[in-house]
C-alpha cells in the first residue's frame, strides 16, 4: 500500500490492474497500454464493469458510457492506485490520458484525489483535408498513425479520412489538359464504391484499393478514438464514357472553360434514380465503414457543382429535370436551392439510418445567390461551413439566420499558412483560436503539420495548450514547449526566435497572388523569373511546364501577373507589397536566422537542443526562401509591367534596373535554396514519394 504521503507520480505506479470495458471503444485498450507503458507498469488490463467503488490499485478508463450535452474528461487517482480516467465521448480519452502522462510528476495527490477536469476549447476540432484527404498523403517521411495519434493528443475530435489509395486518380484528358488533377484531393464517394448505375465505369481494383485506403484510415481514427468521416467535392462530374448510354442524366458543366481541353458533367440531381444513385453510394460506404460520422460537401470547384447555380464557371446551366423553362433570376436561385438542400437532406437521412449523431457540413461559399433559400432549410444536423461563407453578404443578416435553423458553424482557421512543414508563427496561432472560442466558436476545421515532418511544430504545440486550457496564457505555452525541447538554459533564446518567425509571417502581405495553393500550381520555385519567357523554347520550358497549371493559351505561361482574363495587381500594388517584404518580413527572418546560427554555435556537439535549433534553422531559411520567391514574383510584375506602360526612355532605364535585380536575386536566392536542399536531411518543403504531380 503506498503511503498517503505519496506523489500522484508514485500514486500511479502503485496501479496492479487498468480496467477496460468488454465492450468498450477500442481506444480504451489504446489508453490502457498508454498508461502501463509511460509509467513502465508491471499491471494487467483486464475487463470488466467500471466499479462505484475505487478497488486498490484498481484503474478504470471508461470512454463513453453517458450521454452529457457537454464534454466530459474527468480523472481521480487515490494513493493506493486506484481511479478512474473518464469521458463523454471515446474521441476525449487519448487526448485526456496524454495530457495527465505529462502533467502527473507536477501534480499533488490531492489534486488527483479530489477529482480534476478539462475543459476543452471547442467540443469538434477537426483537420482540413490535407494529409488524409488531399495530395500531401503522397509526402515521403508522412505516417498515417503518427498523424492521427497526434491529432488525438492534441484535443482533434473528428478526423476527415478519404484520401485515394493510388498515387492518381482515374480521371484523365486530352494531352496536355491538367485538370484531372483537381480530382486527386477530397475525392466523392464513388471512387470507393460503386452503385448500380455507374458500376463498371471505374475499375474495380482502383475502387478496392481507394476503399482499403479508406477502410485502414478508419480504423486508425477508431484506435485513436475520433470520429471518422470524408470530405468531399460532390456532386464530382462523371467519366466521359458514362455519357454515352446516359446523356439524359447530364446535369451542369462544371468544369472551367479556361482551363480545361474537355467538358465536364455532373449527373442531374433532380432525377429521382441519380438520387437513388447516391443514397446507394452511401449505403455501401457505411456498410464497409459504419463508424463514419459526418461528411463535408465543398462543390462548384475542383471538379463539383450543382445545376443552375450562379457560380458556375460555365455560367448558369443544367438539365431540363429542374427547370423546364426560362424563369426570373429569383425562380431559377429558389429552384437551384431545393436542388442543393435536396442532396444534403439525402445525405443526412442516409446516414442517420446507421449513426443517429451523422452531420452533413454544407459549404455555403459557392452559393452567393443561393443562400437566403438554402439556410432556412439547414439545422437537425445539416451544419454550415465557414469557408468565405460570409464575404459576399456581410451584415445579411446571415448568421443569425443559421442560428435560428440550429444549424451549427464549422469556422475555418487554417494555421498552415505558409508553405512548408513547421515555420513556427504561435502568436498567430494563439490569437485566431482564442479569438474564435471567446466569440462561442464550437466547431473549428484547422490545419496541422505532422511530427513525422516537423517534429518541433510549435503552432501544433498552441493548439493541443488551448484546447486543454482555452485561458492558458502564450507566453507560458511557449516557454513550457521551450524547455521541454532544449532545456531551461536554452529556452529564452529558443521562445525569442519563434517570436521573430511569427512577427516575419504577420508582416508577409497576405495578399500576394499565389502565395498558398497557387505556389506548386505555378511552379514558382523552379521556373525562371525573365522578363521575357517567351525567349526560352519549348524545350527549355518542359522540364516545369509539364506540371504547369495553365492550358497554352493562359498568359499565366509567360506572364506572372495574369491568370486567363484577369490581371493580379497594378504596378504600384506590386511594388508596395515588394517594399512591405524587404523592410518588415526579410530584415525579421534574417534576425531569426542569425540567432539560430548563433544558439547552435554555442551548443556543445552532444546537447540534445542542437536537433531542435538546427531543425528550426532549416525551416527558417526555407521559409525565407519561399517568401524571397514571392516578393520577386511582385518585383517582376513591378518592373515588367511598369517598363511596358512606361512613356520615357528614363522610366523604361528605370525599370530595366528594377528587373535586373529582380532576376540576380531570384537566381541567388534559387542558388541559396539548393544548397540548402544539397545539405539538409529534412524535409522543410513537402516531397512527393511518388514523383512530382500538380500538387506536390
Amino acid at each position: 500500500m503506498t503511503s498517503h504521503h505519496a506523489t500522484a507520480d508514485q500514486a500511479a505506479r502503485a496501479t496492479r490492474v487498468v480496467r477496460i470495458r468488454p465492450q468498450g471503444p477500442a481506444v480504451e485498450r489504446v489508453v490502457a497500454e498508454l498508461w502501463r507503458s509511460t509509467l513502465g507498469l508491471e499491471c494487467t488490463i483486464a475487463h470488466g464493469p467500471a466499479s462505484v467503488h475505487a478497488e486498490p490499485g484498481v484503474l478504470s478508463i471508461d470512454g463513453g458510457s453517458e450521454d452529457h450535452a457537454a464534454p466530459l474528461l474527468s480523472f481521480t487517482l487515490n494513493a493506493d492506485g486506484s481511479g478512474e480516467i473518464r469521458t463523454s465521448q471515446p474521441h476525449w480519452l487519448y487526448f485526456l490520458a496524454s495530457t495527465i502522462l505529462e502533467k502527473l510528476p507536477r501534480l499533488s495527490l490531492e489534486q488527483c484525489a479530489g477529482g480534476l477536469a478539462l475543459t476543452p476549447a471547442f467540443p469538434w476540432l477537426r483537420n482540413l483535408s490535407d494529409h488524409l484527404v488531399g495530395s500531401l498523403r503522397l509526402a515521403r517521411h508522412f505516417s498515417a498513425e503518427e498523424y492521427v495519434r497526434q491529432l488525438a493528443a492534441q484535443g482533434y475530435t473528428h478526423v476527415a479520412i478519404n484520401g485515394l489509395g493510388v498515387p492518381r486518380p482515374f480521371e484523365s484528358g486530352p494531352p496536355g489538359d491538367m485538370y484531372f488533377w483537381f480530382y486527386d484531393y477530397s475525392p466523392d464517394m464513388d471512387q470507393f464504391v460503386d452503385s448500380e448505375l455507374i458500376r463498371g465505369y471505374y475499375p474495380p481494383d482502383y475502387l478496392s484499393a481507394n476503399l482499403k485506403a479508406l477502410k485502414n484510415n478508419a480504423a486508425l481514427a477508431r484506435r485513436y478514438g475520433l470520429v471518422p468521416g470524408l470530405h468531399i467535392a460532390s456532386p464530382r462530374s462523371m467519366p466521359e464514357e458514362f455519357w454515352n448510354t446516359h446523356g439524359y442524366l447530364r446535369g451542369a458543366r462544371i468544369d472551367h472553360p479556361r482551363e480545361t481541353f474537355r467538358p465536364r458533367y455532373t449527373l442531374a440531381m433532380a432525377h429521382p434514380v441519380v438520387q437513388e444513385h447516391y443514397r446507394s453510394l452511401l449505403r455501401a460506404l457505411l456498410r464497409e465503414v459504419p463508424e463514419l460520422g459526418f461528411i463535408h460537401v465543398w462543390t462548384n470547384d475542383s471538379g463539383a457543382g450543382f445545376e443552375f447555380v450562379s457560380s458556375l464557371y460555365a455560367g448558369r446551366n443544367g438539365g431540363p429535370y429542374l427547370l423546364r423553362e426560362w424563369k426570373s433570376h429569383d425562380e431559377i436561385a429558389r429552384a437551384a436551392a431545393r436542388n442543393v438542400l435536396t442532396y444534403y437532406q439525402l445525405l443526412r437521412d442516409e446516414g442517420r439510418r446507421v449513426n443517429g449523431e451523422f452531420r452533413v457540413i454544407c459549404d455555403l461559399a459557392p452559393f452567393f445567390v443561393e443562400r437566403p433559400y438554402i439556410i432556412p432549410g439547414l439545422g437537425n444536423g445539416l451544419d454550415a461551413g465557414e469557408f468565405a461563407s460570409f464575404e459576399r453578404h456581410e451584415n445579411s443578416g446571415e448568421e443569425e439566420a443559421l442560428a435560428a435553423a440550429g444549424a451549427l458553424v464549422h469556422a475555418k482557421l487554417d494555421v498552415n499558412r505558409v508553405i512548408g512543414n513547421g515555420l513556427p508563427y504561435p502568436g498567430l496561432v494563439f490569437e485566431r483560436l482564442t479569438a474564435a472560442a471567446r466569440g462561442g466558436t464550437r466547431a473549428v476545421l484547422t490545419g496541422g503539420t505532422p511530427r513525422s515532418l516537423a517534429p518541433y511544430d510549435v503552432n501544433g504545440e498552441v493548439v493541443r495548450a488551448l484546447q486543454r486550457d482555452p485561458s492558458s496564457p502564450l507566453a507560458d505555452i511557449l516557454r513550457a514547449s521551450a524547455a521541454a525541447w532544449v532545456g531551461e538554459p536554452k529556452a529564452d533564446a529558443l521562445v525569442a526566435i519563434w517570436n521573430l518567425s511569427d512577427e516575419a509571417v504577420r508582416a508577409y502581405p497576405a495578399d500576394i497572388p499565389m502565395s498558398t495553393f497557387a505556389f506548386p500550381w505555378f511552379r514558382l520555385w523552379i521556373r525562371p523569373f525573365v522578363p521575357d519567357i517567351d525567349a526560352l523554347s519549348e524545350a527549355e520550358r518542359e522540364y516545369y511546364e509539364k506540371f504547369f497549371l495553365a492550358t497554352f493559351n493562359n498568359p499565366a505561361r509567360i506572364d506572372m501577373n495574369a491568370d486567363m482574363l484577369w490581371r493580379y495587381v497594378t504596378v504600384d500594388g506590386a511594388s508596395d507589397r515588394k517594399h512591405r517584404v524587404d523592410t518588415l518580413v526579410l530584415p525579421l527572418l534574417d534576425r531569426a536566422i542569425r540567432s539560430a546560427e548563433d544558439a547552435l554555435r554555442a551548443l556543445p556537439p552532444e546537447h540534445p537542443g542542437r536537433a531542435v535549433f538546427d531543425d528550426l534553422l532549416d525551416r527558417l531559411l526555407a521559409g525565407r526562401a519561399y517568401m524571397l520567391t514571392m516578393r520577386n514574383t511582385m518585383a517582376w510584375t513591378e518592373a515588367v509591367h511598369g517598363y511596358l506602360q512606361a512613356t520615357t526612355e528614363e522610366r523604361k532605364k528605370h525599370y530595366r534596373g528594377l528587373c535586373r535585380e529582380m532576376v540576380e536575386n531570384e537566381l541567388q536566392n534559387a542558388k541559396d535554396l539548393l544548397s540548402l536542399w544539397n545539405r539538409t536531411r529534412r524535409d522543410v518543403i513537402p516531397v512527393s514519394e511518388t514523383g512530382e504531380t500538380l500538387h506536390i
